[in-house]
Parts: structure tokens; sequence; C-alpha cells
């Protein structure tokens, strides 16, 4: 059903927008239909009518799932029941649906549907493998990025099969080398040594935290406040998806080093459906839209033209599930999403050491980065 310049499914064209002061509820066609509502908002409500216009929006939803990542699985029944009592969830799904709706009513006045971003062609400079500067030999060695991927939890699996089919890829196309951590490989113990490589340049991947903490396999603390050496952080670009780590973790690695981190302030939230289905599913918008981040950094643009691709693939998304629960919850996460450091970081597929002579003997990669300078 097209309302406006968005297409509705037919449940969704029924979800009202606004409620009145005498109680009723109007839909979004009842909105276009009324211009000067474009400007209205739904936190000017008062909180008895907030409570009444969300528990409709999900009466009229048919039966879902959020999956909060560190809490579980959330029924529609349940959802409302904490509408209902205020608690610590329900004040959270309120303020999002709340929140959406005046997002969503100013659109719909606007007539906004955002694009889905589009890769840069960025070219890659060709430069000589090596070449003699006065009396050292500088050689162009490739670039890494390291992947820590959670696939043995029942939530982050899907998010990590996506990442590794789909964002991976890219890394590779475009000539970097990549590590990936995964199953039980993925620990901290695994992590540190490819992390302080000095040719690893990106560090990225799926699975839970907390403000402090970055996880893995079982919950393992692979990236803690406190608990690591600056080494594995310094000079790097970050990107996590995980809940809260750009609170504190964050901003901490930046302080120790790192480039630039991008994360989620706040729980990721998600409508959980079958992530197996082909076709393009709530699931899949989640994916993609927190994917772009990787893709475009891959891509050789700043770490600030992946934060702004990111949001406009989260906007995008939002425009193609108009007044649906997974619109309320994309615009949460896009929300929650934050940039640390420097916004002009980019990162290359390659980079190029200078040794001096006399030149000693080299037996493996390792050995060289150690006694080689590296240059940007």
């Amino acid at each position: 059903m097209k309302i406006g310049k968005f297409n509705f499914k037919e449940y969704a064209a029924k979800k009202p927008l606004l409620i009145t002061p005498d109680g009723k509820f109007l839909s979004a066609r009842e909105v276009v239909s009324q211009p000067t509502l474009g400007a209205a908002s739904a936190f000017s409500l008062n909180n008895e009518d907030r409570i009444k216009l969300a528990l409709e929006r999900y009466r009229l939803e048919p039966d879902f799932k959020l999956m909060i990542f560190g809490k579980g699985l959330v029924t529609k029944s349940q959802l409302m029941t904490a509408i209902k009592k205020q608690d610590e969830l329900g004040m959270m799904a309120l303020d999002a649906e709340m929140g959406y709706c005046s997002e969503l009513l100013s659109n719909l006045a606007g007539g906004i549907i955002t694009p889905w971003p589009k890769e840069p062609r960025i070219p890659i400079p060709k430069k000589p493998d090596w070449k003699i500067v006065k009396k050292c030999i500088q050689f162009k060695l490739k670039t890494r990025a390291l992947f820590c991927e959670n696939t043995t939890d029942s939530v982050t699996t899907p998010f990590a099969n996506y990442r590794m089919k789909y964002v991976h890829p890219v890394f590779i196309k475009r000539g970097f080398s990549i590590t990936v951590l995964k199953g039980v490989d993925d620990i901290r113990a695994n992590f540190i040594a490819p992390a302080k490589n000095p040719l690893t340049v990106y560090i990225s991947g799926i699975g839970h935290g907390s403000y402090t903490c970055f996880t893995g396999h079982w919950g393992n603390h692979i990236l803690e406040v406190g608990q690591y050496d600056p080494a594995e952080v310094k000079g790097k670009a970050i990107h996590f998806l995980s809940c809260q780590t750009a609170k504190t973790l964050g901003p901490d690695t930046v302080a120790k080093g790192a480039k630039c981190y991008a994360g989620y302030i706040e729980n990721f939230v998600l409508q959980w459906d079958d992530p197996s289905t082909p076709a393009v599913n709530e699931f899949n918008l989640f994916a993609r839209s927190d994917s772009t981040f990787d893709i475009m950094m891959a891509m050789g643009a700043t770490a600030k033209q992946a934060f702004a691709a990111t949001i406009q693939a989260f906007n995008a998304a939002i425009s193609q599930v108009p007044n649906m629960v997974a619109a309320t919850y994309l615009a949460l996460d896009r929300d929650r999403l934050k940039l640390h450091g420097n916004a002009a970081t980019q990162i290359l597929p390659y980079r190029y050491f200078r040794i001096c002579f006399p030149i000693l003997r080299l037996e493996t990669e390792e050995a060289f980065a150690k006694i080689s300078q590296p240059i940007d």
C-alpha cells in the first residue's frame, strides 16, 4: 500500500502514528492527509497517551520476537507487559516507539526515502614493491585485517556468517590479508599476537559486550579496559558489533593509540527472524546496515565517510520497512552507533617498511617486522 512515497504493508498502514487529546488513533494515511501533522511529535504526548499509542502499535503488529544482545529473546507479549509496567525494558521500548513515530511523521511530510550508500571507487595507487632510499631499502607488504567472529553462540552466529560471506571477501579483493578468529579459536590467547603485529591495521568482529569489554567464544574476554597491552590497538581502526562497548572500551582504545573506534553505546536490538531465509528479511537489514562501516573502510573511505554511510544504510533499511517494528529498532541501533577518534582515519592494503644497512638475514615476515620501521 503506497502512502506518500513509502510502500507500506497493509497491517503497517493501519498502525497509528499519533493519538489525539480525545483518544483517537491516527494512521499514517490520516497523517498524510493532514500536512500540519507532519510537524507533530510523539514525544509531546503525556505518558499515559504514549503508553496507549505504543500498545496499540504492538497490538496491530504480527507476532514477533526481539533479540537484545546480552539479554536474549523478548516476545511481543513480554514487551507489551513491560511497557505497561514501565520497567527498564518497557521504557526502552516506549522511547524507541515514540522516537520512530516522530521520525516517520517528519519523513512522510517531507517524502524522504534514503537510498543505500554506494561503495566508493577509490583506486589503490600503484607503487613499487621495494625501492632504495639512501642507505635503506623500503619494502611494501600487505597489511592485515583481524576479524573476531563468534560462531559458537546462537545469537551472534548468523551475524558472523553474514560478515564472513559479505564483508571478508571485500577485504581480500581489495588486497588485504585477513586473519579470522572463529569458533573455539575466538579467544584472547589467539587475539594478542595478530593484534600486536605491525601489519594489522584493522580489527573488527561480532560478539557480546559490556561498557568495558568485548567478548568471544563462551564469553572469553578478548579486549577489556585495563587488561590489554596498548600495542594491541595502537595504530588500528576498530569496529565491533556488540553491546555497549563504544561507551567506555571504545574511548579507552583511542586513548591508548587506536586511530578510531566505531560501535554501539548501548545494547544492540533487532527483530529476530530466520536468518537463513534467502529473501531480504529484517535480519539482513540489520546485518547489512552494520557491515557498511567495514566495507566502506576496506574500500578506502575515511572513518567519517564510513560512519556517515552506515547511518545512511540504517536510514535506507528503515525506509524499506515503514511503520514496522523492524524500523523502530533499526532507528534505535542507528542512534546508538558512535565513532571515536580520528575521523580522517583510512586504511590501505599495504604498508612500507624501511630496513637500513647492514641488512640482517631475515627468516620470517615476523622477524622482518621486528627490525624494520613501518612507514604510513
